[in-house]
């Protein structure tokens, strides 16, 4: 047997003492005749109240309300298998793992903050089929789509600035990966969520979100970093110290959001400037994900429990209604002897 709200079955520490209240109030109530007249004129003047009678009213009374508290905390049992269709949209990540990313203009870094943002997207994935590309110089598939939030968890964690290789940024290419990832799907919309700081080393990513207007794939791009002064790159690694450098001069990475405004309003997505404000990814779900056409991404048999409240609630009512329709008294009072 399952329940499905437990904690109300903490109530039923109120059986005993409505149980003990009743074999008070019975006791008390031949007590407080006899205090006035003797034992004798009180079985002329009222009938003696059935002890056997008050336990049986008690146990109605008792059992009836242990049924209500356990019908209302909801019981199931007796198994059955439903099938299941989940329904949700495509949805690929572009996660940026360029140097440019270990910038700490936004805390800890750019990287580490675009990690969080994506698990707390996660939650609002019902249904939806979701996969990750990490790119820097090169595209790397690091989940396919998949509707299981572990296995996708499981590959965002592992993802740092060595999980893709060379360096640089190219966002055209990862655009294009994320395009071979996605077959085309006529049942459901399709949509790329490319997060990276807008640093494009010449590969045509213009020309790449072009490509994914015309399959109708959507591009919702966030952009993170400093637009205006940029922020110094933080050489790679634990025990390293200092900053990029290059011809003795520190390399300082700027949001480019020109760029990725460009490239999202031309496949009718959305850029969303999060800059080095706090922003939620779940809001941005909500605007831009969850009105879009959904098919179907799996089906599945469950294993369910019948919700049995109803027979609880019924007897407990039954019981309670009993226990007014039950006489208290064995006989009826004893008529004086006529003189």
């Amino acid at each position: 047997m399952r329940f499905d709200y437990p904690w109300s079955l903490q109530f039923l520490w109120l059986a005993p003492v409505v149980a003990g209240l009743l074999i008070y109030a019975h006791r008390r109530r031949w007590r407080g005749l006899t205090r006035f007249v003797d034992a004798g004129m009180a079985e002329k003047l009222a009938p003696r109240p059935s002890a056997v009678r008050a336990a049986v009213k008690g146990v109605c009374v008792v059992a009836g309300l242990s049924l209500l508290v356990i019908a209302a905390a909801r019981p199931r049992f007796g198994a059955y298998f439903d099938d299941v269709q989940s329904r949700g949209v495509d949805l690929i990540v572009l996660l940026d793992v360029s140097r440019s990313m270990l910038a700490e203009d936004v805390s800890p870094n750019r990287l580490e903050r675009a990690k969080s943002d994506i698990e707390d997207l996660l939650p609002k994935l019902r249904g939806d089929r979701v996969g990750l590309v990490a790119f820097a110089g090169a595209p790397v598939l690091l989940c396919p789509l998949t509707t299981d939030a572990g296995f996708f968890r499981a590959s965002l964690t592992d993802v740092d600035v060595g999980s893709a290789p060379r360096g640089g940024s190219m966002i055209g290419d990862a655009i294009r990966k994320g395009l071979t990832t996605l077959e085309e799907r006529d049942d459901r919309d399709q949509v790329m969520l490319l997060i990276t700081d807008g640093e494009d080393h010449e590969s045509f990513p213009e020309q790449a979100a072009q490509q994914a207007a015309q399959r109708k794939i959507k591009l919702i791009a966030i952009g993170l970093g400093d637009v205006a002064d940029g922020s110094r790159i933080p050489q790679p690694g634990d025990n390293s110290s200092g900053f990029l450098k290059y011809d003795g001069q520190d390399v300082v990475s700027k949001l480019d959001s020109t760029l990725l405004e460009k490239m999202a309003l031309a496949t009718g997505g959305a850029y969303i400037p999060a800059e080095t404000r706090a922003y939620d990814l779940g809001d941005v779900y909500e605007q831009h994900l969850a009105p879009l056409t959904r098919g179907e991404t799996s089906q599945s048999r469950q294993k369910r429990h019948r919700d049995r409240f109803p027979i609880f609630l019924f007897f407990g009512l039954v019981l309670l209604l009993c226990e007014p329709l039950t006489s208290s008294f064995s006989a009826e009072i004893r008529k004086p002897a006529a003189t």
